[in-house]
């Protein structure tokens, strides 16, 4: 289970470089409208703590 943070993370990482392709000024997060930089901002913290939680249980079984 401890490489499920880590393939979120990625998946995260994935979506904060994807948005900056687009053409886009606002998106959604669970139905409100927000800006672009706000939805880069939710799923780039959710890729930070989905790796550091990765790491931290790497850590724990070594």
């Amino acid at each position: 289970m401890k490489y499920l943070s880590l393939i979120l993370g990625i998946l995260a990482i994935a979506n904060v470089i994807y948005t900056f392709f687009g053409d886009h000024l606002t998106t959604a997060i669970f139905g409100f409208e927000v800006s672009i930089w706000t939805y880069r901002l939710f799923w780039g913290i959710l890729a930070v703590g989905c790796i550091f939680d990765y790491i931290r249980k790497s850590k724990k079984t070594v």
